[in-house]
């Protein structure tokens, strides 16, 4: 019996990361859920737009937004795939949220 394979993507501005979530989906015939922001972010607006200067605070203060609820349980799958856009250097801020409710610790 294979695994069980759920894919988790965070997407932000233009769809990049959700194009290539829905295609490792697909390859590994998973399930797929996003992950979203309670309170939406502001709309990228190129790099001196507000939301360029507010995910570099949030990533530097380690902040962790609040997400609305996935549509499925991640603790049901064997293994759990995660896409994110780079925020300076690291995953963007809800990622971080969604490892540490689901208990998986980022290294």
């Amino acid at each position: 019996m294979g695994k069980k394979i759920l894919v988790v993507c965070y997407s932000f501005s233009n769809g990049n990361t959700r194009m290539i979530a829905k295609q490792l989906q697909q390859a590994l015939g998973a399930d797929y859920t996003e992950i979203e922001t309670v309170t939406p972010y502001p709309a990228y607006g190129g790099f001196n737009s507000k939301v360029v200067s507010q995910g570099q605070h949030e990533v530097d203060e380690g902040f962790q937004p609040e997400i609305k609820p996935l549509s499925v349980n991640a603790a049901d799958y064997d293994v759990v795939a995660i896409g994110t856009p780079t925020w300076w250097y690291t995953m963007a801020p809800a990622v971080l949220t969604f490892l540490r409710q689901h208990r998986i610790n980022p290294k």
